[in-house]
């Protein structure tokens, strides 16, 4: 089978690193490629729209995989040095367009059953910071994780946000006193506690994540009756209706603006720690 390596550069002026994105069939995998920054820059996320955008309808099932390009880090959370500058101008609009973005991409992850797509998430580092990487971590279809990997979602920053996104996504893989405890607590969690918890569906050794991935596909491909369980098990999952997604962004730009300039600073010193 022909396998196609597709390398997408940048969209914008912003320091930004690119998407690596590889096709092999119905196997789409994308690799965020943060050795300079592991955050999600709007150039990342928009680059994700575009990798988990409805294409033209099949049949056969198609797998779309997200990982990071190392083991290091899955990613550490929302732009922080953008957000800040954003803030202090007081740039409201450019705040609603990056949360507006990224509900797009969970919801197009939270909604590939419409297009015959399994979405899986590949965790081999770090998914921690600013509640977005939790959800995009664990908004997949089937959550695969080494045993060095680390999830947390801390409320310093951004609350409940999107803790509504994922509660429900969840709740059939553990009762909702665990999902909002993983969620809301700002508890780290290992990648064996969430697998323990029901919430990682594939525990592997270090190094074997990718070849997790391909015995996983190998053996839907293989059965009918596994791709028919896979519909199954997403069918509860409805997207994000225009309504809450406003009150998710309003809420969450509130919650951005009403800091004041120390709360700025703080948002910026956390930023630049995404860079080491």
């Amino acid at each position: 089978m022909a396998v196609i390596f597709v390398h997408v550069r940048k969209t914008s002026t912003q320091q930004s690193e690119p998407l690596a994105i590889m096709k092999a069939g119905s196997l789409h995998w994308a690799r965020m490629q943060l050795d300079q920054k592991a955050c999600l820059s709007g150039s990342i996320i928009a680059q994700l729209n575009r990798f988990f955008a409805p294409e033209q309808a099949t049949q056969s099932p198609t797998f779309k995989v997200l990982s990071g390009n190392h083991t290091g880090a899955f990613c550490l959370g929302a732009d922080l040095t953008l957000l800040a500058q954003l803030a202090q101008h007081g740039d409201i609009a450019g705040l609603q367009n990056y949360a507006a973005d990224y509900l797009m991409l969970v919801n197009r992850i939270l909604t590939g059953r419409k297009d015959s797509v399994t979405s899986i998430s590949v965790v081999q580092g770090r998914a921690l910071g600013a509640g977005m990487v939790m959800a995009l971590a664990l908004a997949s279809d089937i959550v695969i994780a080494e045993p060095q990997a680390e999830f947390m979602n801390p409320d310093i920053l951004f609350n409940d946000y999107p803790s509504s996104v994922l509660a429900k996504k969840l709740s059939n893989k553990a009762s909702c006193d665990i999902v909002m405890d993983v969620v809301c607590s700002g508890k780290k969690f290992s990648a064996e506690a969430l697998y323990e918890l029901g919430l990682v569906d594939i525990l592997c050794k270090k190094g074997c994540a990718d070849k997790a991935v391909y015995d996983l596909v190998a053996r839907v491909r293989a059965s009918s009756h596994g791709h028919i369980a896979l519909q199954k098990y997403r069918a509860d999952h409805h997207g994000l209706s225009n309504k809450t997604r406003k009150i998710l962004i309003d809420r969450w730009v509130s919650n951005i603006t009403n800091g004041d300039n120390r709360f700025i600073q703080y948002i910026r010193r956390l930023g630049r720690l995404q860079s080491e």
